[in-house]
């Protein structure tokens, strides 16, 4: 499993619920791509206007896929995800990219 994470510090907390509607529909359509398995939106706690975000993809090859569609391509789903503002408009943002190697689970 592939996992794209990022943080993202509010320019205005005042944003929150403007942030969070951008985060959910821009996700929608990540998800119509092969290979997407899910994002999830995390609140930090004590840091007020202040999320984490993770999203996981099968793998780095289909993740890099829908990058370069979203951001080259002519298709619906390109165009209209090319319409959402930038994560980086709503405050300062953080990136982690990185494969899974290894798992602890409960027996």
């Amino acid at each position: 499993m592939y996992r794209y994470i990022w943080k993202i510090k509010l320019n205005n907390p005042e944003d929150e619920q403007a942030f969070i509607d951008h985060w959910r529909e821009s996700s929608t359509i990540l998800q119509t791509f092969s290979g997407a398995l899910g994002t999830h939106l995390h609140k930090v706690r004590d840091e007020d206007g202040s999320f984490f975000a993770v999203a996981e993809w099968e793998s780095q090859e289909v993740r890099d896929l829908m990058d370069k569609e979203v951001h080259e391509g002519e298709t619906a789903r390109a165009i209209a995800w090319r319409k959402f503002p930038k994560n980086e408009s709503f405050g300062e943002t953080i990136n982690f990219a990185g494969q899974e190697i290894d798992v602890v689970l409960p027996e």
